[in-house]
């Protein structure tokens, strides 16, 4: 029998969901892979799960990809300079002039504001972004057989938009026309998935935070023919019981025991406080600290991804994935809702 020691727990950082629903399909999705417990965060924008060390993560990737999101293998890699405006805050900014037009129609008195073919034209562009966004999702959606609430909107836009068309060529006058209610639509839900972006860039920001406080790179001591040099390893390459020189200014790669020196270390990483700790042979230091005068040989007593640090990241990220029942049964009745609407 197959046990879940020959599994290891992967982690992706999925982009572009934009409701409960979403995340639910993505999971729906991995289930069907043969994925074991499988865990997909809306608030995060993450999905762990449970895997053989034969899976493919590239196709499970790509057939992410194709449901319409986009992925970061690394969920927790250091954050690039991002662009000043994020994609769906230059599709909200490109919809405000349009909508604005469409709803001053409502109370300006010029004419040609309220002609069907001029409403039209205004209206496509906003109507064209909304489809590129909200109808790509919910084609999506409809694929892994959990329609979003996306699916809701680019019904509701499209009707208005196409009713006001088919009253718009038989010239059926100005209560036929309800362009301002399709670019309304799609630009008011725009700015709410930006607020909810920046919420999420918000919940992940403490992870980010946590995650750089450990290098990249340690100095192992070797010991070879009679002489001592050190050796620049990767941190996630450290096993217990080797030997790590930590320098003055530099970051504790890993938690372990001093064996050789004395140094004042920053904890207040973890403890909060500012006052650097004195250490000396035989003493404890934790991952992440950083070494503020002198120096210390240590030897590593744990592996990366047991340390201290990597601990408080993963309480962190368990903590903003776990749903309280109120969420839990919001999850439900939106499993639901979309499926009898569209009926």
């Amino acid at each position: 029998m197959e046990s879940t020691l020959d599994k290891k727990v992967e982690h992706l950082s999925i982009e572009g969901m934009t409701c409960t629903n979403c995340a639910m399909g993505v999971q729906k999705f991995l289930e069907k892979k043969g994925l074991e417990d499988v865990q997909v965060s809306f608030s995060t924008g993450e999905a762990s799960f449970l895997a053989k060390d034969e899976l493919d993560r590239k196709a499970i990737i790509n057939g992410i990809q194709q449901l319409g999101y986009q992925v970061k293998d690394d969920t927790l890699a250091s954050e690039q300079t991002a662009p000043r405006l994020s994609p769906i805050e230059w599709r909200f900014f490109a919809t405000i002039p349009f909508t604005a037009v469409l709803l001053s129609a409502m109370f300006l008195p010029f004419d040609w504001l309220h002609n069907g073919w001029i409403q039209m034209g205004i209206a496509l562009p906003v109507y064209a972004i909304g489809m590129w966004h909200f109808g790509r999702s919910a084609w999506s959606s409809l694929k892994t057989g959990v329609p979003n609430m996306d699916v809701l909107i680019t019904m509701g836009a499209t009707a208005a938009f196409f009713y006001s068309l088919y009253g718009t060529i038989n010239g059926l006058g100005h209560d036929f026309l309800f362009y301002e209610t399709a670019a309304t639509i799609i630009t008011l839900v725009l700015l709410g998935n930006i607020i909810e972006h920046r919420s999420v860039k918000q919940t992940t920001h403490a992870l980010r935070e946590l995650s750089a406080l450990q290098p990249e790179t340690a100095q192992r001591v070797v010991h070879q023919n009679g002489s001592v040099e050190l050796e620049t390893i990767p941190v996630k390459a450290i096993q217990p019981g080797f030997l790590l020189q930590v320098n003055e200014g530099d970051k504790i790669p890993i938690d372990g025991r001093v064996e050789n020196g004395q140094a004042a270390v920053d904890e207040s990483m973890l403890t909060g406080e500012s006052l650097p700790v004195e250490k000396e042979t035989d003493d404890e230091v934790i991952g992440g600290t950083i070494v503020q005068r002198g120096q210390l040989q240590i030897t590593a007593t744990t592996q990366p991804d047991a340390s201290t640090l990597q601990q408080i990241i993963e309480l962190v990220k368990r903590t903003q994935s776990t749903k309280p029942p109120i969420q839990r049964f919001a999850d439900r009745v939106s499993a639901i809702f979309v499926p009898i609407v569209t009926t």
